[in-house]
């Protein structure tokens, strides 16, 4: 319970830090922000869920003519962390299903269809 606390503390904090980004047009700035320490080893739904909407905000603020270099503009483990927030995004019905797969298909050029494979076989880190 200390522990969520301090995550969805921290997620806060890195909420206002995107939005900030966001509203001086750094959107691959934002998604960096947005991605690092990701709780991926939570188990709690609550903070899980947190961080997938600063992630969203951050990914889906970027043009659809951008999303090409933002995502080469990603290291590898920025592109992984991002594709396990496109598989949660994919997996709840959403008017925004075409953004999220439009990511999907820049990150995988970016990092290969090998990143797919890393994303769905780590066991215990989940978006």
């Amino acid at each position: 319970m200390a522990e969520d606390l301090r995550l969805l503390g921290e997620i806060e904090t890195r909420r206002a830090a995107v939005n900030a980004t966001l509203k001086k047009g750094g959107t691959a700035d934002a998604l960096k922000l947005a991605l690092r320490d990701a709780p991926l080893a939570s188990t709690s739904p609550d903070v899980k869920a947190a961080n997938a909407l600063v992630v969203s905000a951050a990914a889906l603020a970027v043009r659809e003519g951008e999303l090409g270099a933002v995502a080469h503009s990603l290291d590898p483990d920025e592109a992984d962390v991002l594709l396990k927030y496109v598989y949660r995004a994919l997996s709840t019905p959403s008017d925004k299903a075409a953004a999220w797969l439009r990511w999907h298909a820049a990150l995988v050029e970016r990092a290969g269809p090998g990143a797919i494979m890393r994303v769905i076989t780590e066991v215990g880190h989940t978006a």
